[in-house]
């Protein structure tokens, strides 16, 4: 699996639009508008509701947090986590050491790649592009996927509603250290507009209400109600 490789500490602050701030918070008030993005490293970057920020965010080793309706470009960290509260928007996201929490009715317009973290997408959010997760659970909650979707190690859950437009892959990870089986849950009245490919042996659960199409490697099991019994399924955003 290709996932794009972030930036060092050095590179982050040699190419960060406003400069490298090392040990400090960044608050972007609410409703305000910066023409430039901004990065540091210890710190945690707040966007306020409403705020506009035309540029990309990045940090290492805090966080990100956008408010109800915030903008921005392209967020990237490194050890801390990404959240994006109702509405907010931003371009794409990549994550090393990282849990991304998306709520209701946010976008994103390219993709998101996370190493060894978690996603949870809420009701109403598009992924305008493919998400790949290695070493952890992914669980999309009424949300629609345009690209494909792919994961390593970990639980995929496509909770009531969720679709995604292209295939998905339960990936063969690479080395010869050992890993739990991949597991997908396919829920009521998801959809899945690609194949479902497993490339090592793992488990696949699909309600009987959902869509899918091919599926590779793993014999589908279906189920009825709200989720399959006896799996321990990631949790979706709070609302």
């Amino acid at each position: 699996m290709k996932i794009r490789t972030l930036y060092p500490v050095l590179l982050l602050c040699a190419v960060a639009l406003a400069g490298c701030n090392i040990n400090k918070d960044i608050d972007v008030p609410a409703n305000a508008r910066w023409s430039s993005g901004t990065s540091t490293v210890n710190g945690v970057i707040t966007v306020g509701e409403g705020a506009i920020v035309d540029g990309g965010l990045r940090t290492i080793n805090g966080a990100i947090r956008l408010g109800a309706g915030a903008q921005t470009g392209n967020l990237t960290i490194i050890n801390g986590g990404i959240t994006l509260a109702d509405g907010a928007h931003a371009k794409k996201l990549d994550g090393v050491n990282s849990s991304v929490t998306l709520g209701k009715n946010v976008t994103i317009d390219s993709d998101i790649a996370v190493v060894n973290g978690s996603l949870g997408a809420a009701s109403g959010t598009r992924i305008d592009g493919s998400v790949a997760i290695v070493n952890g659970d992914m669980a999309l909650c009424g949300a629609v996927v345009t690209g494909k979707l792919s994961f390593v190690n970990g639980t995929v859950l496509l909770a009531p509603n969720t679709t995604v437009q292209g295939d998905i892959t339960a990936k063969q990870p690479q080395g010869s250290n050992h890993n739990l089986p991949p597991v997908v849950v396919i829920g009521p009245h998801a959809t899945v507009g690609g194949n479902i490919d497993f490339e090592r042996p793992g488990r696949l659960y699909v309600s009987d209400s959902a869509v899918i199409h091919g599926v590779t490697g793993v014999t589908p099991v279906k189920f009825t109600g709200a989720a399959p019994a006896g799996v321990t399924l990631p949790d979706c955003p709070s609302d």
